[in-house]
């Protein structure tokens, strides 16, 4: 199966990368609604420890269709303005080692407000059944593996929300489906992109 590529880097020294990685998955889930598709991965190449990294890599099948996204009018806007540089569609190189970058909103309920949902329906559930409540059951002390926060600005409701990513290395090329913000899922969507480094 052969895939294609490109990446794009954010110009600026100081680039607020969770809002501009959000802009950039905003734009790839404007697409892939307009034409009814799926199929293109999301990927950091530089991410680190401490940060997302200063680029974002989109990696689809469908060379034509990659295409069509790396022209998107607010990519173009970006590069014009000199915020963006976007590197050509390429072919991904044989042999690319693989990886998986994945959503994970088991991590949003692990946070103050997601806990205090979390324990109101519980409540809420054992009232309707009849049954004493009990919050110790509820909580959860399972350590968390390292992610990245991705900041999204929806459309349709006109607010911020959080995407909690995380990567993990994949033994192989997997053709899953990604869910429609490019990313993979912690069971039903398991695509993987290309673990390329691109120089800035």
């Amino acid at each position: 199966m052969k895939r294609y590529y490109f990446v794009i880097n954010y110009v600026p020294e100081h680039a607020n990368q969770e809002l501009l990685a959000g802009r950039c998955i905003s734009t790839l889930h404007d697409f892939l609604n307009f034409h009814h598709i799926s199929g293109i991965g999301v990927g950091f190449p530089s991410w680190t420890q401490q940060s997302l990294g200063k680029q974002i890599l989109f990696c689809s099948s469908n060379q034509q269709r990659l295409s069509q996204l790396h022209q998107s009018q607010y990519f173009l806007m970006m590069a014009e303005q000199g915020l963006f540089v976007i590197n050509d569609v390429e072919p991904v190189p044989a042999d690319t080692a693989e990886v998986r970058f994945y959503r994970n909103q088991g991590i949003a309920k692990l946070f103050t407000g997601g806990k205090r949902r979390r324990l109101e329906r519980a409540k809420r559930r054992a009232a309707e059944r009849g049954e004493a409540f009990d919050p110790e059951k509820i909580g959860s002390n399972q350590p968390i593996e390292m992610f990245h926060r991705i900041l999204i600005d929806s459309q349709s409701t006109q607010q911020r929300f959080v995407l909690h990513v995380q990567k993990e290395k994949a033994a192989e090329v997997s053709d899953a489906e990604f869910n429609g913000y490019g990313l993979a899922t912690n069971q039903t969507h398991r695509g993987t992109v290309p673990d390329i480094r691109v120089s800035l």
